[in-house]
């Protein structure tokens, strides 16, 4: 079965591909803001009148030439997108795009070859020069489309989609009982040696820096200067974000490879609908872990031949709820 699959990589541009990265965000979003702007105007008052273009654009904004003409027909399908998910009621109405948001991305298409990697670097339309990436693993399929983006134009990333042949997984004839756990995440009906999140290390860490940014924010507090302007505070938040980012990582990581594992072991999943989630400070995953969780489970269990199928807990005491689940893995072994 060919499936898309995406990929995501940090890079390493230079000085000059930053510059070009930053002018590209800047006349994606110019196109995207002019197009949404004319496209109010011609719902509101427009009855027969022809859309604008990015071409159209050109004309009177030469500028827009410099850039990779993909992107913007790119921006001009993400609005295309915006719209028809609020007709449809998926979403709010689309708003104009800033260049205060600290995201800022671009999205370009694979056409003749233009997107390649070569060993670890990356060549993308309109650069002449590779740029230095970080691939952690290879691609093993066809590229359609790369988006770049940028936190506050500091970090760099590249989020590649492919497409690719995936095969369905050899059938074990064994099911399993999952429901939500909030210190493991998952409780099993089965016992799987499952791979442990092991971020104590980094918990310690965090809770460390955690309290030095609140004595300084203390400390600036009692200087009478304003957090914003205060420089080792600064300095101290970037700690923390950096840290709460890996922690969001390794989450994400332990995630993608339990669910593989749970593909790989068990041909039927049946997992819980209803769980009850916690407001609580000690909790190590939350509602959004567990939607992750099922939105990963979900499009594995399809990729590769498996059947997720969602049953209902809502009666059972949270205290009772692994001897529920345990009721439910010899259900459904029996089956």
């Amino acid at each position: 079965m060919k499936v898309l699959k995406g990929y995501k990589f940090r890079m390493y541009p230079t000085e000059e591909q930053k510059q070009f990265f930053i002018e590209t965000f800047g006349c994606v979003r110019f196109t995207y803001n002019h197009l949404l702007v004319e496209r109010q105007h011609h719902l509101q008052w427009v009855e027969e009148e022809s859309l604008i273009t990015p071409a159209s654009l050109k004309k009177d904004y030469p500028f827009l030439k410099k850039t990779d003409s993909l992107a913007l027909s790119n921006a001009q399908r993400n609005l295309d997108r915006a719209f028809k998910n609020y007709f449809s009621g998926r979403a709010g109405y689309p708003k104009l795009k800033t260049k205060k948001d600290p995201w800022q991305s671009y999205t370009t298409n694979n056409q003749k070859h233009t997107i390649y990697f070569d060993k670890d670097q990356v060549k993308l339309p309109k650069l002449k020069s590779l740029i230095a990436v970080h691939q952690h693993r290879s691609i093993n399929g066809k590229i359609k489309s790369a988006t770049i983006s940028a936190k506050e134009n500091k970090e760099f990333y590249i989020s590649i989609l492919c497409v690719e042949e995936v095969f369905p997984l050899t059938k074990t004839h064994q099911s399993v009982g999952i429901a939500y756990c909030p210190n493991q995440l998952l409780e099993l009906s089965q016992n799987l040696c499952v791979s442990e999140l092991n971020q104590h290390p980094l918990e310690k860490k965090m809770t460390r820096e955690k309290h030095k940014l609140q004595v300084r924010a203390r400390v600036a507090k009692k200087r009478k200067v304003r957090l914003e302007n205060a420089k080792n505070y600064q300095k101290q938040k970037q700690k923390v974000e950096v840290l709460l980012k890996a922690k969001r990582d390794q989450k994400k990581d332990f995630i993608d490879q339990l669910t593989y594992q749970l593909v790989a072991n068990y041909d039927q999943l049946f997992i819980e609908n209803d769980p009850v989630f916690s407001e609580e400070l000690a909790i190590t995953f939350s509602e959004t872990d567990w939607q992750f969780f099922l939105y990963k489970i979900q499009y594995k269990a399809d990729w590769y031949g498996k059947k997720v199928t969602f049953v209902s807990l809502a009666n059972t005491l949270q205290k009772n709820k692994s001897r529920e689940i345990e009721k439910i893995g010899l259900q459904i072994n029996n089956l």
